[in-house]
């Protein structure tokens, strides 16, 4: 992989010059470090921001790949300038080489005064150390897995979380060009009975690794409490200049950010984040984001190019691999290379490119003539197909998105929705969504979080398909006010291939409209569950003022009724109780029902009560207290009772709960937890061994 620029010059006399070029070819990591910005490496501040997020995602791959519940340390350290004064002392000496140099050679001219210069803001530094508990890395690949820009292991068709497949080599590229310092590395892979430590550098010229150090250490916790006996994962550290906090370029929020959004899209994962200052402590600060679930996505699988998807490019590059692993036909390539093709499909396809091809003709004949290869292409893309299913990729899921923004922004209300598979140029996505009302730390309007192959998108977000979609709806609409209500709106998009949009690669353009009409389906979805769910609390908070104004004025009541029961037992006699007072002491008694033990009493016993003093105000304040607590109670049984009926003849939720002790599977099968108006029922063991409808 080169990179080539020419340039050309004249070599003769005016009249008589003959041009020649030179032909330069530059290294993919030559490329990379001169166009770092393509790769998130702007400037100081946002390259301390890439260097953790590709720290932390390759991380979160290497411990999701085998099925290991993530748990990852990220350290931030304030480098002293004391600790990498061999930089300095490195640009010193050679300035006094120069000096002696002019000396040797004679030189009677002193080097120019240096201009007086402003104050120079100083530059800052600081070692990055993520920890992890994945899979490892195998001893002899580590150098070219490192230190070899474009080589890895993630260069294949299956939905991944690297968007350019650099890694931690663009990081140890700044790192070359800003301390020098090389990456440190510790490894081991499970069961691995040795731990390999690997200091690496670059060479930028050659793109080859530079090896400093290489060893293997016995994995019995000889090395420290950082690497217990047993001990499988990654601990990679870098220094590296940045900008954490310091003026208008740091990026202390954005990591902050960041990593909040990371914990919302991955509930299953542990992480801890510290940054140390030794000149300021009081910066200093540790952070942990806790797992809420041990239910993880399916792992993605590497997939087959779907024939829709393919040009020029991958069908030569897929007729090369099949060339060099030798005896392979038209038929077995068609069948073996690309989904949706099986044996009789592959046959037709050859029958209907015509005379020119065979199925049995080798693959090298094909290479050999272009306009063959032109030919099979334009036949495969303009084919009718099937769409290629979904069932390959790795969503968050609705339940495990539900939890992550429940556990990070504690709204008041929360819904959630998963869209089916959908095809854009070939390639399946998928789209979830979640709105959430209220919350800690979201601003009043719309908090709009986007995430691609579920890792946050933070930068360009007013580009983004997202941001537009969520402008678009008519949040009136569905009872929210999208100036003061704190509305949060996330979406998710998962698929083999993003279709990313600018050199950053950090937002979906919005001019693609079967993902826009995905996004705007899996909204509004989600906006009319809200939209329920606002009505029925507005129900229940009218019924709960009903009850406030009621209260409010009982004791003017009580006081205007027993003024007039006092005033009357005052009087000589009794007043007869007459027909009406009967049919109202009858309809009393059988609402009240009895269960306080309180007994329903006659006017004329009511003023001989209060002739006694047995009643007094605060009796009758108490009792009618008391009948509105159960009058408002009753309402409330029949409003949950009645919405219960309705969620009965919709679609249930599944709810995954961790029990407190493991049981055998019979004994959930069997199981049921009563509540006041719920049951819980149709319990699947978590080891899934056995499944139930619900």
């Amino acid at each position: 992989h080169t990179h080539t620029r020419t340039h050309s010059r004249d070599t003769m006399p005016a009249g008589k010059r003959k041009r020649t070029t030179d032909v330069e070819s530059r290294s993919p990591a030559e490329f990379f470090a001169e166009h770092r910005s393509i790769a998130g490496f702007d400037n100081p501040g946002k390259s301390l921001y890439t260097t953790i997020r590709e720290f932390v995602e390759n991380s979160l791959d290497a411990a999701e790949e085998l099925g290991i519940l993530p748990s990852v340390e990220i350290n931030v350290e304030r480098v002293n300038e004391a600790e990498i004064h061999d930089l300095y002392g490195l640009k010193k000496k050679k300035q006094q080489e120069e000096a002696a140099l002019l000396a040797t050679e004679g030189s009677t001219s002193t080097p120019p005064a240096a201009k007086p210069a402003g104050k120079k803001k100083a530059d800052l530094f600081y070692r990055v150390t993520v920890k992890d508990n994945g899979g490892g890395m195998p001893h002899e690949d580590i150098p070219n897995m490192l230190g070899r820009v474009l080589s890895g292991t993630k260069y294949t068709l299956k939905q991944a979380r690297g968007r350019f497949g650099l890694g931690a080599k663009m990081a140890l590229i700044w790192s070359k060009m800003t301390t020098e310092k090389p990456l440190d590395i510790y490894t081991c892979r499970r069961g691995q009975s040795f731990v390999t430590h690997c200091r690496l550098d670059l060479d930028i010229h050659k793109n080859e690794p530079r090896v400093l150090e290489h060893t293997k250490h016995p994995n019995d916790g000889s090395l420290g409490d950082d690497f217990p006996a047993g001990w499988h994962g990654t601990k990679i550290s870098v220094v590296i200049q940045g900008n954490w906090s310091t003026g208008a370029g740091a990026y202390r929020t954005r990591v902050l950010s960041y990593m909040r959004q990371l914990a919302v899209i991955t509930p299953y994962a542990e992480f801890v984040l510290r940054y140390v200052d030794p000149t300021k402590s009081r910066d200093s600060f540790a952070v942990k984001y806790n797992r809420r679930t041990d239910v993880m996505p399916p792992v993605p699988v590497e997939v087959k190019h779907h024939p829709s998807s393919v040009n020029l490019v991958v069908v030569n590059d897929l007729l090369r691999r099949a060339r060099d692993s030798g005896n392979v036909t038209l038929k077995k390539f068609l069948r073996t290379r690309f989904s949706n093709i099986n044996g009789p499909v592959a046959q037709g396809i050859v029958d209907e490119l015509g005379a020119k091809f065979d199925a049995d003709m080798p693959v090298e004949e094909l290479t050999q003539e272009k306009q063959l290869v032109q030919h099979l292409v334009k036949h495969l893309t303009t084919r009718p197909w099937p769409a290629p299913s979904g069932d390959t990729l790795s969503p968050a899921g609705a339940y495990n998105l539900y939890l992550g923004v429940m556990k990070e922004m504690q709204p008041e209300l929360i819904v959630t929705h998963k869209e089916a598979a959908q095809v854009f140029q070939g390639h399946a996505f998928i789209v979830e969504a979640a709105i959430s009302l209220g919350g800690r730390g979201v601003s009043p309007g719309l908090n709009v979080y986007r995430f691609a192959n579920r890792i946050p998108l933070l930068f360009e977000s007013s580009s983004d398909v997202i941001t537009k979609t969520a402008q678009e709806i008519n949040w009136t609409q569905y009872k929210m006010n999208k100036k003061e209500d704190k509305i949060g709106v996330f979406v998710s998009m998962v698929s083999t291939k993003i279709p990313f949009k600018g050199t950053g690669k950090e937002f979906i353009s919005d001019d693609i409209p079967p993902i826009k009409a995905a996004i705007m389906a899996a909204l509004k979805k989600c906006c009319n569950q809200l939209a329920a769910k606002i009505r029925r609390q507005k129900t229940l908070k009218a019924q709960q003022d009903r009850k406030k104004s009621i209260i409010k004025y009982i004791p003017d009541a009580t006081k205007a009724v027993f003024g007039v029961v006092k005033k009357i037992a005052e009087q000589d006699g009794l007043p007869e109780e007459n027909r009406q007072m009967k049919r109202a002491r009858h309809e009393y008694d059988q609402d009240d029902g009895g269960d306080s033990g309180d007994v329903a009493m006659t006017p004329a016993e009511l003023v001989m009560a209060c002739r006694s003093k047995n009643v007094t105000l605060k009796t009758l304040m108490d009792r009618l207290s008391k009948h509105v607590d159960q009058y408002d109670a009753t309402l409330a049984l029949e409003y949950v009772a009645e919405q219960g009926r309705r969620a009965a003849k919709g679609s249930h939720d599944n709810v995954h709960l961790k029990p407190r002790v493991q049981l055998p599977a019979e004994e959930y099968r069997q199981m049921a937890f009563p509540g006041c108006t719920f049951v819980f029922e149709n319990c699947m063991c978590h080891d899934k061994s056995w499944v139930e409808p619900s």
